[in-house]
């Protein structure tokens, strides 16, 4: 399927999400989406007019679950189909994300079904969609070659601390351009080229106008070069320039 049919279909999805709430007058729920599929339907539920929500078992995380709720009722976090597991082992071995994921999918667990993996030494926190919670709770007592303890809960307050480089400078303009050749160190030039090659994403969607106008808060993603999000107050120096910050995603 190429990617113009994937992105109809996926939107065919979301939009069904709504009419199905709607004629049944109870909650919906998608599978988990990543950032840019949540950017995408959050522009779709926008336009539906009906409450919804993105939740993902804890503030901060990437991947999310969206919620449409009937026109009387209350987005409410406790009704998401989200549940959590804490994998225990020796912290002396370094596992990682991919040896979670790798072991999870091996159980023939779809990938939308699985949420945030956060890895700590010795413990893992697994968020995960509730149809899926009896293969992780009862199936699964190895990651790689690592014994595991899985217990069936995750402790209460779980956040994620973004890590960031700061990157303090000026710039003639917002232009996306400008924003892409100061965060990569790169010449206009060669961020213009990024641009039109479809290698930037401003928050979470593919941009082609090397011109477009960013505001604060926005996010770039640079294929090959990483993710940055635009801080300004639109602060001008003495020589017109704009102060900004750069953070770039660590």
């Amino acid at each position: 399927m190429d990617a113009a049919k994937e992105q109809a279909y996926f939107a065919a999805r979301i939009r069904n999400l709504f009419e199905l709430c709607e004629k049944l007058q109870c909650p919906r729920f998608s599978d988990f989406l990543n950032e840019e599929e949540a950017a995408a339907a959050a522009s779709i539920a926008e336009r539906a007019r009906m409450p919804f929500l993105f939740w993902g078992g804890f503030s901060g995380a990437g991947r999310v679950v969206l919620g449409v709720f009937p026109e009387w009722m209350e987005p409410d976090q406790k009704l998401f189909p989200i549940k959590g597991c804490t994998f225990r082992y020796p912290e002396a071995f370094s596992l990682t994300h991919r040896d979670f994921l790798g072991s999870l999918m091996g159980q023939q667990i779809r990938r939308e079904l699985i949420g945030d993996i956060l890895v700590n030494p010795g413990e893992t926190y697994v968020f995960f969609d509730e149809r899926v919670q009896k293969v992780l709770l009862t199936q699964i007592d190895r990651i790689g070659k690592v014994g595991v303890e899985v217990l069936d809960s995750v402790p209460e307050g779980i956040s994620v601390q973004q890590k960031f480089q700061e990157i303090n400078g000026t710039l003639a303009s917002l232009r996306l351009d400008a924003a892409v050749a100061f965060c990569c160190g790169i010449s206009r030039e060669k961020a213009a080229a990024l641009i039109s090659a479809g290698s930037v994403q401003v928050n979470h969607r593919e941009m082609s106008s090397v011109s477009a106008q960013l505001s604060d808060g926005a996010i770039l993603s640079v294929r090959g070069k990483g993710r940055f999000r635009l801080e300004t107050d639109g602060t001008l120096t003495r020589k017109g320039r704009i102060a900004v910050r750069m953070l770039k995603y660590l």
